[in-house]
């Protein structure tokens, strides 16, 4: 629940969070922020964020700070650091959990001021991230930023594969993995996305969630859509920095009337939109030791909400595909296999249907929340 508030410097608060994002479109922190305030009876969190605003998620005070949209690279991190730097240090708490890299040195010397235990979230391979491939200076310096503070705090994960990454590569004891399963709830199937396209019953909607970047098979699976037969539909929910090239190409394909751009949706609406899909894509391209390793949250929001996968045969979605035989994993270089793929699924829909209904019984929030529990024990 959401409710207007303030962030109390002159209060002591359990814990503070920083991040670098909006807590409303992002369920790893929302997921966090719950099953911590059945322990914790006052949390704080600072975002940088669209605009300058206070409320309150659950039993934690949000002050969002916000970032001029233009600014970019390192005018964009250095504005970051002069406006949330301030804001934390002001917090007192008994410890402080960087959500990124780039709020890891914030949280650290908060931290390190206070005498408190310092907590991060590597929700991704930071050493290695895809958007910065080729711009290995940029690299370099968030590899850095993360080798000088991650042996101070206690760390942890979204995947087993990258808590074995980090513990290689720096040296440090294997982090906690907390997979980013959703929480569990009941989600009907529905017919949202169709009344909202006006799309007819026999339309196979395939759905992308997530954000409109490179390595995520988007072009691919517009590719892939041209080969499938005028049945099937691709609705894309989510923004980013391709965004305008995506609608372009949809429009070069003569795809306007079979694929379509919803853009970002707030994380407590999207999940019905889901539940209104008939295949979910996760089409992951192995650009980066981060993707290679990808276990996105798309894949179990997927299954919660009845919605069988197509996803890039990766390690760590293969192995849990296989395991509960919720989709198919495929070479997504392949346009051949990945459309097969998409057909062979849509013609046992229900047989895939089924198989998430028993997974989603594993696969959610609620089975990790004691080892959260224990992770943020003092």
């Amino acid at each position: 629940m959401l409710e207007n508030t303030g962030v109390h410097g002159r209060h002591r608060y359990n814990g503070c969070f920083v991040f670098i994002g909006d807590l409303r479109y992002d369920s790893r922190l929302q997921n966090i922020l719950r099953s911590l305030s059945k322990r914790f009876s006052s949390l704080a969190l600072v975002q940088a964020a669209d605009a300058n605003e206070t409320f309150r998620f659950e039993n934690c005070d949000v002050m969002s700070l916000r970032l001029a949209p233009s600014l970019r690279g390192a005018r964009k991190f250095l504005a970051f650091y002069r406006t949330l730097f301030p804001a934390v240090l002001s917090i007192d708490a008994e410890f402080y959990c960087a959500e990124d890299v780039f709020s890891l040195p914030v949280a650290a010397r908060a931290a390190a001021r206070r005498r408190a235990t310092l907590l991060y979230d590597s929700r991704e391979l930071f050493f290695a991230l895809a958007q910065l491939k080729d711009k290995r200076l940029k690299q370099t310096v968030w590899s850095s930023i993360e080798r000088r503070y991650i042996s101070r705090a206690r760390v942890f994960t979204s995947g087993e594969l990258d808590s074995q990454a980090l513990a290689e590569r720096y040296h440090i004891p294997v982090p906690t993995t907390i997979y980013n399963y959703p929480a569990f709830r009941e989600i009907q199937r529905n017919q949202s996305l169709r009344e909202k396209l006006n799309l007819s019953s026999d339309r196979v909607l395939l759905i992308y969630q997530g954000i409109l970047t490179e390595g995520r098979g988007i072009s691919k699976s517009l590719d892939a859509l041209k080969k499938l037969d005028e049945r099937f539909v691709l609705v894309l929910i989510g923004d980013g920095d391709l965004r305008q090239s995506i609608e372009k190409k949809i429009t070069e394909m003569n795809l306007s009337s079979r694929a379509f751009v919803l853009g970002r949706v707030p994380h407590g609406e999207l999940l019905n939109l889901t539940a209104s899909a008939d295949i979910g894509l996760a089409l992951i391209e192995p650009i980066s030791e981060s993707y290679k390793l990808a276990l996105p949250n798309k894949l179990f929001e997927y299954v919660l909400c009845s919605v069988p996968v197509v996803a890039s045969n990766l390690p760590a979605m293969q192995k849990v595909i296989d395991k509960y035989r919720i989709g198919i994993t495929v070479d997504a270089d392949s346009n051949e296999d990945l459309t097969n793929a998409i057909s062979l699924v849509a013609e046992n829909i229900y047989a895939y249907q089924r198989a998430c209904l028993t997974a989603k019984l594993r696969l959610n929030w609620q089975t990790q929340e004691t080892q959260l529990w224990s992770l943020f024990e003092p």
